[in-house]
C-alpha cells in the first residue's frame, strides 16, 4: 500500500502550526516561532565600496527543540541567523572559525548593523584587516 504524506502548515495568530496527514491519520504540532532579530548590514571595503543585505532570524521551539531560521538578502540567512544566535546576537562575540588563518594582505573592510537583536536596539561597526579575517570571524552574517 502506498502511504502520501501531506504536510500543510499555516500560520496562526499565537504562532505557527504543522499539521501532518498520512493514511487517514492527522497530528497537529503547534509550535511558538519567537522573532530573535531584525538587522540590516553593510560592508565597506578600502575604496568605497559598499553592498548591503537585510537579515531576520526567527526561532522555533518544538518537541524536536529549538530550530533557528533565517530570511533575507544575505547568501545563507539560516546559517547567518545560527551564528548570531549562538553569541545571542553580540555581534562583537562572533567568533566564528577560530582555527582559520586568514590572509596577511592588507584590504580593509568595514562592517555595521544596525537594528535590533530581540529588545535590545544594534548598533556595531568594526574594521577588519580583510575580508578573509571578516569571514573568520563573522562566518555567513556578512555573507553577502
Amino acid at each position: 500500500m502506498r502511504r502520501i504524506a501531506t504536510v500543510v502548515t499555516g500560520l496562526l495568530a499565537a504562532g505557527a502550526a504543522t499539521v501532518i496527514l498520512t493514511t487517514g491519520t492527522a497530528q497537529a504540532l503547534t509550535t511558538d516561532a519567537t522573532q530573535l532579530g531584525s538587522v540590516h548590514l553593510t560592508r565597506t571595503d578600502a575604496a568605497g565600496n559598499t553592498a548591503s543585505a537585510d537579515l531576520s532570524c526567527t526561532a522555533v521551539q518544538s518537541g524536536a527543540g529549538l530550530t533557528v531560521t533565517g530570511t533575507g538578502t544575505v547568501a545563507d540567512p539560516t546559517a547567518a541567523c545560527s551564528e548570531l544566535a549562538g553569541v545571542n546576537g553580540d555581534f562583537a562575540k562572533l567568533l566564528v572559525h577560530p582555527t582559520w588563518l586568514p590572509t596577511a594582505q592588507q584590504a580593509p573592510v568595514t562592517a555595521t548593523a544596525q537594528g535590533n537583536w530581540g529588545a535590545t536596539a544594534v548598533t556595531w561597526s568594526h574594521t577588519y584587516a580583510n575580508g578573509s579575517t571578516l569571514t573568520k570571524y563573522t562566518g555567513d552574517v556578512f555573507g553577502f
